[in-house]
C-alpha cells in the first residue's frame, strides 16, 4: 500500500510539472528517447499532457492580445 501511495504522488508530480512546465517536459522526454533511455512510445501520455498545456497557454496568449488590442479583430 505504501508503494502505490508513493507511485500516485510520483504521478501526481509529473503531471502537475507537465502542466506548469510543459516545455521543459516535452524537452526532457526528447532527451531520454535520445539517449535510448527509454521507448520511443514510453511517456507518450504525459508528452499529449505537455503538448496540450502548451497549446492552452498559446491559445490564452491570443486572447489575451487581442483583449489588450481589439481593433486587430476583424469584423
Amino acid at each position: 500500500m505504501l508503494i502505490d501511495d508513493y507511485r500516485r504522488r510520483v504521478a501526481a508530480t509529473v503531471i502537475q510539472l507537465a502542466q506548469d512546465d510543459p516545455i521543459l517536459v516535452r524537452e526532457v522526454i526528447g532527451r531520454l528517447r535520445a539517449a535510448g533511455e527509454i521507448e520511443a512510445d514510453d511517456l507518450v501520455y504525459l508528452d499529449r499532457i505537455a503538448e496540450r498545456w502548451i497549446a492552452i497557454a498559446a491559445g490564452n496568449r491570443r486572447r489575451q492580445a487581442t483583449a489588450a488590442r481589439p481593433e486587430l479583430v476583424g469584423p
